[in-house]
């Protein structure tokens, strides 16, 4: 990664001869993109849409500041640009299997098949070739190379997909408080409470788009993204956190266990660099920095979205659960400990007094 000292360094000269406001926009972009890198996966870190804007920001301001600007791109084409976190796709025993591939490419990439839930904004004003109401393109889908791959397909224990093969989304229906539907939706206000859409908005649908998304290469390899919808075709989705449980399938393979996603939507986050702001105001509220995840979008327009963090805290706790060797193995260790406890309590005074 390049030295953040050398950004701000030039930022600082921006600021020197006068260009204060666009030294701001610059340091913010910086500053995500520098930092984002150790986000982790069940945040989906939105990083390939950060870079993307930020590119967009240095090309816009080149125009005007010439070489100086040039430099601070190639600066951050230096940095760990290409990293980014995932879902992770890989094949054990003939069935596709969903995990975390946090920092791709970069110094902390790590492999782990303990996903359970992922989380993503979506955001009005993306624009794919099938415009919805809210969109957007987090977390991807990673598979690992046959050949520069093994290693880590090794230690989990897993193999890499079939090549040449088609990738592709689906729902799946689920049921959560004795309801079933294939879309929950909660408002964020009052106490948690997911309700199908059917019930809460009906005609708010989700959409992969396009269903099948990508291919692997001839070793198994894939990096994409596909783009995820939620549309209302008679109005627009309510502002809240929609949940579904999908379903990768892999040609060739059995298509993956349902594992769920979480989607905050918002009429007031329209742009990428609002998508940002509400991203950094959670991670601080996760991370413990923050007390709440309030967002001053402008104008005297403020929100906190703390409750997308209680509702996927929710989600954790009452709906994602341990695999079955987990739960046997965490069985195993709460019957031991009782037993002890019993053996313990049962014991002879005097074998429990002396030393």
């Amino acid at each position: 990664m390049a030295s953040p000292c050398v950004m701000l360094g030039i930022l600082v000269f921006l600021r020197w001869e006068g260009f204060r406001l666009i030294a701001i926009r610059i340091a913010l972009r910086a500053i995500v993109c520098i930092s984002i890198n150790t986000h982790l996966a069940s945040r989906s870190c939105y990083l390939m849409n950060a870079r993307l804007a930020f590119a967009t920001e240095i090309s816009r301001l080149s125009r005007r500041f010439g070489a100086l600007l040039s430099l601070l791109a190639i600066a951050g084409q230096t940095s760990s640009a290409f990293a980014h976190s995932d879902a992770l796709l890989v094949n054990v025993g003939g069935q596709v299997v969903v995990g975390t591939a946090e920092d791709i490419d970069g110094p902390d990439e790590a492999f782990a098949l303990d996903a359970g839930l992922f989380e993503s904004i979506l955001r009005a004003g993306f624009a794919p070739p099938t415009p919805a109401d809210y969109e957007g393109n987090e977390p991807g889908f990673f598979g690992l190379h046959a050949v520069s791959g093994a290693d880590d397909l090794a230690a989990l224990g897993a193999t890499a997909l079939p090549g040449n093969a088609a990738v592709s989304g689906s729902l799946t229906t689920f049921e959560v408080n004795g309801a079933l539907d294939s879309l929950f939706f909660w408002s964020g206000v009052g106490a948690i409470d997911f309700q199908p859409i059917s019930i809460a908005h009906s005609g708010v649908a989700f959409a992969f788009q396009p269903a099948a998304f990508g291919a692997t290469g001839p070793n198994g390899d894939v990096d994409d993204h596909p783009i995820y919808q939620i549309n209302d075709p008679a109005g627009t989705p309510a502002n809240g956190v929609y949940l579904i449980a999908p379903q990768i399938g892999v040609a060739g393979l059995t298509a993956s266990k349902p594992f769920y996603m979480a989607f905050l939507v918002d009429e007031l986050i329209q742009s990428e660099d609002e998508l940002e702001l509400v991203e950094a105001a959670l991670e601080g509220l996760e991370e413990g920095t923050t007390l709440d995840a309030l967002v001053d979008f402008g104008g005297g327009v403020t929100k906190d979205f703390a409750f997308y963090e209680q509702g996927v805290e929710w989600i954790e706790t009452n709906l994602v659960v341990p695999e079955p060797g987990s739960a046997a193995l965490a069985a195993i260790g709460v019957a031991s400990l009782a037993m002890l406890r019993c053996r313990s309590t049962s014991a002879p005074v005097s074998a429990r007094g002396s030393v």
